[in-house]
C-alpha cells in the first residue's frame, strides 16, 4: 500500500489563541454553549453543552458501532482513570442533555446512557477496590505528553 503523503505533512508549530483552563462560556465567541472539564479519559478532556441540550462528549463514552447492536453505550477503549471518567459522565448526564454526541459513531440517547452508567459504575469501583485498576498520576500523564 502506498504511503499517503497528506497524512504525514509537516506543519509549523503554533500556540493557542484561547487557552481553556476550566468551565468556559462560549457566548463571547458567538456560540450559546459552554465547555466543561470532564477528566478521566485523558488529561485535559472536555465536553461541550449547547443551550439546545446537545452534549458533545467526545471520548467520555463510546458508541458500540463495532458489533451487532449499534448505538449502544460502551466503555471507551482506554482511560487515564476509569472511575473519574465515569464520574465525569454522570456529572454531564445530571445536566439533562437532549442528545449525546460521541467521538466515534452516531449520537447516543441520554436515557440509554444513564441506564448503562448506573450498571457500569459497579465494575470500575470493584476493580479499584481490589487493586486491579489504577489511575495514572499527573506525573505519568505529563511524561507522556498530556496535561496534568
Amino acid at each position: 500500500m502506498a504511503r499517503n503523503e497528506d497524512l504525514h505533512a509537516q506543519v509549523e508549530p503554533f500556540g493557542p489563541d484561547v487557552l481553556v483552563t476550566g468551565e468556559t462560556d462560549l457566548e463571547d465567541f458567538g456560540i450559546t454553549a459552554r465547555i466543561m472539564p470532564t477528566p478521566g479519559h485523558t488529561a485535559g478532556s472536555v465536553s461541550v453543552l449547547t443551550a439546545g441540550g446537545d452534549l458533545v462528549a467526545g471520548d467520555l463514552i463510546a458508541n458500540s458501532f463495532f458489533g451487532p447492536v449499534r448505538g449502544r453505550p460502551a466503555d471507551p477503549p482506554f482511560h487515564d482513570d476509569p472511575v473519574l471518567n465515569l464520574a465525569s459522565l454522570r456529572k454531564m448526564l445530571a445536566l439533562n442533555p437532549t442528545s449525546l454526541h460521541v467521538g466515534h459513531g452516531t449520537p447516543l440517547d441520554p436515557d440509554r446512557v444513564r441506564r448503562w452508567a448506573s450498571r457500569e459504575h459497579r465494575r470500575p469501583s470493584r476493580r479499584a477496590a481490589t487493586g486491579r485498576i489504577r489511575a495514572r498520576t499527573a506525573e505519568e500523564t505529563t511524561a507522556e505528553g498530556g496535561r496534568p
